[in-house]
C-alpha cells in the first residue's frame, strides 16, 4: 500500500530513464491559446447572427420565440346538454382512398354534473356498412375541474368513391346516443 501512495505523491516518475515533466503538457495549453484565437476571429460580431458569413438565407436570423399559448375550444357548452349531438362532425384529413372524420362530444360542463365512467363509443359507416370504431374511457380524473369536458372521437374510414358522406354513430356504453354525417370530397 505504501508504494501506491509514494506513486502517487512523487512530483515526477522515472521509467527507462524518462522523468516526466511540466513541459510534457504544455501542448494542451498551446492548443487552449490556438482555439480561443481560432474562435475569436471566427465568432460572429455583436448582434449579427449570421453564421453563413456572406449568404443571404433564412438562416442567418434567429429570434427567441416564446411558447404558443394553447387555443381555447370553439365549442361552448352554454345551453348544450352533454352526451348530445350538440356538435358537426369534420372531415380533418382526406387520402386518395380514405377519410379521417373527427367529431367533438360535450361529455360535461363541470365535473358536477358528471354521473360515473363509462365508454364513449364511436361507430364509422360508409354506405350503411361500419368500416371502423373508436373508444375511450370517460372518468371523473378525465375532467377538466374549471370548465366544460369535449372528448373527440377521431376516426379513419376507407371510401370507393370521391365524394360522399360518412355517419358517425355515437354511444354511452351500449346506449346509442346520436349519429353525425358528413360529406367529403377527395
Amino acid at each position: 500500500m505504501l508504494s501506491i501512495t509514494a506513486f502517487l505523491l512523487a512530483p515526477a516518475f522515472a521509467q527507462d530513464g524518462y522523468v516526466s515533466t511540466d513541459d510534457d503538457f504544455d501542448f494542451l495549453i498551446e492548443g487552449d491559446k490556438n482555439a480561443e484565437l481560432l474562435a475569436a476571429e471566427t465568432a460572429p460580431s455583436g448582434d449579427d447572427f449570421d453564421l453563413f458569413d456572406g449568404e443571404e438565407d433564412d438562416y442567418a436570423d434567429f429570434r427567441i420565440q416564446a411558447e404558443p399559448k394553447a387555443e381555447t375550444l370553439p365549442y361552448g357548452s352554454a345551453g348544450q346538454s352533454p352526451l348530445a349531438g350538440n356538435y358537426d362532425a369534420n372531415v380533418v384529413h382526406v387520402d386518395r382512398d380514405s377519410v379521417v372524420v373527427e367529431l367533438p362530444v360535450l361529455v360535461g360542463r363541470s365535473p358536477a354534473d358528471f354521473e360515473g365512467a363509462f365508454w364513449l363509443v364511436g361507430e364509422v359507416f360508409v354506405d350503411g356498412t361500419k368500416v371502423g370504431e373508436t373508444r375511450q374511457m370517460v372518468t371523473a380524473s378525465s375532467l377538466a375541474m374549471s370548465g366544460p369536458t369535449v372528448a373527440f372521437l377521431k376516426l379513419q374510414a376507407p371510401v370507393e368513391s370521391s365524394d360522399g358522406s360518412v355517419e358517425v354513430k355515437v354511444s354511452k356504453d351500449e346506449t346509442a346516443l346520436f349519429t353525425k354525417a358528413v360529406s367529403y370530397r377527395l
